[in-house]
């Protein structure tokens, strides 16, 4: 499985970046009227669920001693 190859800490960092990615290009849709505002805020904050959930597993992994 392709997942297992990249730590915890690894996949919060890609998603974290998402966020910020979506950020910037979805406010650029929106004003171009190629996104609703709706649609772009669901997308980012479902991405935001994301990083957070990956970066609190990393944390976990962290404390308990296992690679992050």
């Amino acid at each position: 499985m392709t997942a297992l190859r990249f730590s915890f800490d690894q996949l919060a960092g890609a998603a974290e970046r998402e966020v910020r990615f979506r950020e910037r290009v979805y406010a650029r849709r929106v004003q171009d009227r190629k996104m609703t505002r709706e649609k772009a805020a669901d997308e980012i904050a479902m991405m935001k669920a994301i990083a957070e959930h990956l970066r609190l597993q990393a944390d976990r992994d962290s404390l308990f001693g296992r690679p992050a």
